[in-house]
């Protein structure tokens, strides 16, 4: 049951939402006035021309949208945005970094016609080949006489940075 509660948390299209949810009450807390006296709303959000049509000052007062940033349930957004990347970052990106490490050496001609991308070379220098590959870039293991090369392990790492450069300003906005 966690697990499936945390890999619902972990999913992209979840994570977007809370961004949403989190960037909009960021906005309503910038154009809304923070911190003011009652006096203050009941002036600028009157009952009798309420702003957007339905933003009154009882409303403001009522879901505590002057004072945005230190509400419960901003916390609440933060925390569950916090614990999607943390999510995210040990069930899918950690696993995807592991996978990229690991050499998988095919030893059978079926397993590079599995692939998205292969062909037969006839009339080939290999080791123009391999300098080809190490020319793009890529990195290069022996094993015998069967070579492996990968590139964009780094591209497998970034978003591991990301996530928790972004838990720490997290962190800084809670503290904040």
């Amino acid at each position: 049951m966690k697990q499936k509660i945390f890999r619902f948390v972990a999913d992209l299209r979840v994570s977007i939402f809370i961004l949403l949810f989190i960037s909009f009450f960021s906005i309503i807390g910038t154009v809304i006035e923070q911190d003011q006296s009652i006096e203050t709303y009941k002036t600028n959000y009157p009952f009798t021309n309420p702003v957007f049509g339905f933003l009154t000052w009882d409303l403001i007062l009522k879901f505590g949208l002057d004072h945005v940033y230190q509400t419960w349930w901003f916390f609440t957004l933060i925390f569950l945005f916090g614990l999607s990347l943390i999510s995210c970052t040990f069930l899918q990106q950690l696993p995807s970094l592991k996978i990229a490490r690991r050499c998988q050496f095919f030893r059978t001609t079926g397993q590079f016609y599995r692939l998205k991308i292969s062909t037969i070379l006839t009339n080939f220098s290999f080791n123009k080949i391999l300098s080809r590959i190490q020319e793009k870039q890529y990195s290069i293991f022996q094993q015998k006489n069967i070579f492996y090369c990968y590139k964009g392990l780094i591209g497998r790492i970034a978003p591991i940075l990301v996530h928790f450069s972004m838990i720490l300003v997290l962190l800084g906005t809670i503290i904040g």
